[in-house]
Order: C-alpha cells, then structure tokens, then sequence
C-alpha cells in the first residue's frame, strides 16, 4: 500500500488570519480553500497576501501544474 504523502512535494503556502491559502493549480496566484456560490473562491497574489499580513510557510501538497514549469514563466512564490 502506498503511503499519503509519497508523491506530494513541498510548497510555499500563506497563512492570513488562520487560514491556509494553497497555489493555484494552474494560475500564478494563491486561493482560499473551499467555495460555494454564495462564496466565490477569491484569488490572491503574493503582493496582496503580504500586504494583507500573510505569514510564508510550507506545506506537502500534491504537485500543481504551473509551479512544475514555473522557472520557465518566472512566477515564484
């Protein structure tokens, strides 16, 4: 059997006021877990994090696609 975090990798996250916001899977910004269609999912870049008081930190997620290629963008977290 294989084990959860096997092919998870470790990733920039931000934390804003005890929420994790994760990467994007395939755009250059971070996202608030969980949306319904009375709460739009909303879309965060690193700027906007560190301006609002987000704390960096890791975490091991499954790999996104955009951060797999983005040394070829030059889109860093």
């Amino acid at each position: 059997m294989k084990a959860d975090n096997v092919d998870k990798v470790e990733q920039t996250v931000y934390i804003l006021d005890g929420i994790t916001l994760l990467p994007h899977y395939t755009l250059p910004c971070f996202v608030t877990p969980g949306f319904t269609n009375d709460t739009p999912m909303k879309l965060w870049t690193v700027n906007e994090l560190l301006d609002a008081g987000a704390v960096k930190s890791s975490a091991f997620l499954w790999p996104r696609g955009l951060l797999a290629q983005a040394s070829h963008r030059g889109w860093s977290a």
